[in-house]
């Protein structure tokens, strides 16, 4: 009776078994759906390790698109120098498909730059493409032109210059050589000491060779053939001009060059510039004469 006994509890342990054996399950989680990111290849684009020089330009192909049903929600681009991480561009979505050129720049120091891009889907699945961009100096030659005198606009020294030769031209000549001409030098009531771009629109009422704004004379400024967009910084950080040999520190001193005049100058100011060709400079103030008939005095170095 005791051996029927334990049989019987056998049994009904293992049906208790079997019976917790056939619960249902828990239910499955839901599954991402999968959509498509690539980075464009090919001639102009960046999509994988690189080697670029110090503050070179770069741009990344975009393309991506939705699975059915579904949208693409967020873009996130991320660099990451020195292992800190800098979220540079994140924008929300709200697209089956896009397409776009992201821009930027490569350090301005030598490293090695970890650039990771995400985008995310609306069901919160995401992609990420990433790859690492090496950044090398390249030293480039400069010029040097010391002592340089540019007349105020009643003197009768020449007021244009040229950085691609470090001549100084009066108007007459500036006009014949207005592709070379990178900026003019005056003294203004407002101004007062300042070096203008050609196509600075308060320096073209006063090179107005003899006539009037609305009546200007044959090489008043407004009737050069070419007027170049040079552009300056005011240089705001001691600066060790003697040890500038090579074009590195002109790039880096450049960067944020975006006035088309630099005025208010004194001496032992610095200024930097981007010609409109792209040659980057800078300029040292030796000394002011602080009329309208006077003069100034400044060095110049220059990207070759």
């Amino acid at each position: 009776m005791k051996r029927l006994t334990y049989m019987f509890t056998a049994l009904l342990l293992t049906g208790t078994v079997i019976f917790s054996s056939c619960k249902k399950d828990d239910p499955e989680p839901p599954v991402l759906q999968v959509f498509t990111f690539n980075l464009t290849a090919g001639s102009g684009y960046v999509s994988g390790d690189v080697i670029l020089t110090t503050g070179e330009q770069f741009k990344v192909g975009i393309n991506a698109f939705a699975a059915t049903g579904y949208t693409l929600t967020n873009l996130l681009v991320t660099r990451v120098f020195n292992n800190k991480p800098d979220d540079v561009f994140d924008t929300t979505l709200n697209l089956s498909a896009f397409n776009y050129n992201y821009y930027n720049i490569s350090l301005f120091e030598p490293g090695i730059e970890n650039w990771i891009f995400t985008i995310t889907q609306s069901d919160g699945s995401t992609i990420v493409k990433s790859f690492n961009i090496t950044t090398e100096t390249t030293v480039g030659p400069i010029f040097t032109y010391d002592q340089r005198i540019l007349g105020a606009q009643q003197s009768v020294a020449g007021s244009s210059f040229a950085s691609a030769n470090g001549e100084v031209y009066n108007l007459a000549n500036a006009k014949l050589n207005a592709s070379l001409i990178d900026w003019l030098y005056y003294f203004g009531a407002t101004n007062l000491a300042t070096l203008a771009s050609p196509d600075d629109s308060d320096v073209a009422t006063v090179f107005t060779d003899g006539g009037t704004v609305s009546n200007p004379g044959p090489n008043a400024l407004v009737n050069w053939s070419v007027r170049n967009p040079t552009r300056f910084k005011l240089i705001m950080n001691p600066v060790d001009w003697d040890a500038i040999q090579d074009d590195t520190e002109l790039i880096n001193l450049t960067q944020g060059a975006t006035s088309s005049m630099a005025n208010d100058l004194k001496p032992d100011y610095y200024v930097s510039f981007v010609t409109a060709s792209g040659k980057k400079g800078l300029i040292r103030i030796n000394s002011i004469s602080q009329e309208e008939d006077g003069t100034i005095d400044i060095s110049v170095k220059v990207q070759q």
